[in-house]
C-alpha cells in the first residue's frame, strides 16, 4: 500500500474561530463524503486512511506518526492524499476540504452540478498569457451553497495535452481561511492544476 502523505500546516496567529470550522453539513457531498464530517467518519469511508492511523498508533515512534496523531486526536490541521486520488483537508475534527480531478466535459461537469447543487453563483473569467504572447481565458465556476464554497477550475491553455477540471469543495469558514492567507501569498490556480496531472481521474 503507497503510504499516504500527510502534511500538518500551522496558522500562527489566526483567529481561533477561523481554525474552528464548525457545522454539521449533509448536503455537499462527493465519493461519499461530505464536507463538516467528523474524523471518524472520515476515518470508516477510507480504510487506507483508518490503516495508516492504526499503524501509527500501534508503532508511534514511526516516522511522521507524531504529527499524524496529534491532527488527528488534538484537533489540529492536517491534509492528506490516498491512492483513490482525493487530496483531503482535516480541521478542527472535520473534513473541511476536498479536490480532485474530473475527468468530464465542462458542459456535463456543469450540468451534473448544477443539477446537484441549482444554478451557478457566478462564472470567473481569468486571462492568462504565456511567455511566447499566447493569451487565452481559464474559467473558475463557483457554486455557493448554504454548507460549503464548490468551485471548478477549467485550465484553456492551449500548450497542454491534459485539461482535465479541478474541482475543490470546502467549508465557508475554509474559503475565508484561504482569502485571508492569499491576500498575503498570492496562489496560482494554474499551479494546483498542474501538480494534480499525474493524479488518477476521480468522477463525482
Amino acid at each position: 500500500m503507497r503510504p499516504l502523505a500527510f502534511v500538518l500546516v500551522l496558522f500562527a496567529g489566526l483567529p481561533a474561530g477561523l481554525r474552528a470550522q464548525a457545522g454539521n453539513v449533509a448536503s455537499v457531498s462527493f465519493k461519499g463524503h461530505f464536507i463538516g464530517e467528523g474524523v471518524a467518519d472520515f476515518l470508516r469511508i477510507e480504510p487506507e486512511a483508518q490503516q495508516e492511523v492504526d499503524v501509527c498508533r500501534q508503532r508511534p515512534t514511526r516516522r511522521s506518526c507524531d504529527r499524524i496523531l496529534g491532527a488527528l486526536n488534538a484537533g489540529g490541521r492536517a491534509e492528506m492524499s490516498t491512492t483513490g486520488s482525493i487530496n483531503f483537508v482535516l480541521d478542527g475534527g472535520k473534513l473541511v476540504k476536498l479536490t480532485m480531478l474530473v475527468d468530464k466535459p465542462v458542459d456535463a461537469a456543469t450540468s451534473e452540478l448544477t443539477q446537484k447543487f441549482g444554478p451557478q453563483t457566478k462564472v470567473t473569467t481569468l486571462p492568462a498569457q504565456n511567455s511566447s504572447g499566447a493569451k487565452w481565458d481559464n474559467l473558475l465556476y463557483i457554486w455557493e451553497t448554504p454548507s460549503a464554497y464548490i468551485t471548478l477550475y477549467q485550465d484553456n491553455n492551449p500548450s497542454m495535452q491534459d485539461h482535465r477540471l479541478l474541482l475543490m469543495a470546502e467549508s465557508h469558514a475554509e474559503h475565508l481561511l484561504e482569502d485571508v492567507d492569499s491576500a498575503k501569498r498570492p496562489i496560482s490556480l494554474a499551479g494546483a492544476v498542474d501538480s494534480w496531472k499525474s493524479v488518477k481521474t476521480v468522477f463525482f
